[in-house]
């Protein structure tokens, strides 16, 4: 199974290099992987606004965190997300979802979405694309959807990553078409998902399906938000 996981793991990205190659553009997808020249404004787009979107909900929704022996409360608000937000290098690296499948998302479907159809959709046909990437495991480990029906998680996952999706065009845009900052993006939004509305550091009280929604709601405010700010000074 863990074998499996991680072969489809990594298909996106496979896929992506063998198309590039075949299409006579590898290069110009492994470029992809090597530009980190990214200025203030892409790393301000993957430091700031879900970590804030999270942290601003948790705080509108009444969660407060889990008491820390010797930890104020407030200083929990303040260092909690910011960690996240390096921890998601070494989630990028550790994880097989981000290294893996950008190659495919952000280094091969999305440039070419882009020039068919469009900013906005075709971050939302690559976000309902990448959940169905996921129906198999989706389908086979109750667990991997944290024990929620099928019925309820699919529409809700495809949901949040059509929001993700958009979230990491703009990140994608900003950082001039770096597949190597939408892996450390989505290695970000794979640890902060861990720690979001979770039970074991807030006390809210909610279900986890409220989490999950309270999630999808944030990352979708990130992402407008951002699009917004992009249009307001000019795309990039």
């Amino acid at each position: 199974m863990v074998i499996a996981v991680y072969a489809g793991s990594f298909g996106p990205g496979l896929a992506g290099a063998v198309l590039s190659a075949r299409e006579g553009r590898l290069r110009e997808w492994v470029a992809g992987f090597l530009r980190w020249r990214m200025g203030w404004a892409g790393a301000a787009a993957i430091a700031l606004p879900l970590p804030l979107a999270v942290l601003g909900l948790t705080v509108a929704l009444g969660y407060a965190p889990v008491p820390m022996e010797g930890v104020p409360p407030a200083l929990s608000y303040l260092t909690l997300f910011p960690a996240v937000v390096f921890n998601g290098v070494v989630t990028a690296v550790l994880g097989a979802g981000p290294l893996g499948e950008e190659g495919g998302w952000r280094g091969y479907l999305l440039p070419r979405l882009l020039d068919r159809l469009g900013e906005v959709p075709a971050s939302l046909m690559l976000g309902v694309i990448w959940s169905a990437w996921h129906l198999p495991i989706m389908a086979i480990l109750p667990d991997w959807r944290d024990g929620h029906s099928f019925a309820f998680y699919l529409p809700a996952y495809t949901v949040t990553l059509m929001g993700l999706s958009l979230l990491m065009t703009q990140i994608w845009l900003l950082t001039r078409r770096s597949t190597l900052a939408a892996v450390w993006m989505h290695g970000v939004i794979n640890a902060i998902g861990g720690i979001a509305f979770s039970a074991q550091l807030w006390n809210g009280g909610w279900s986890s399906k409220a989490n999950l929604l309270h999630f999808t709601l944030a990352i979708w405010i990130a992402a407008l938000a951002l699009h917004l700010l992009r249009g307001h000074h000019g795309r990039g």
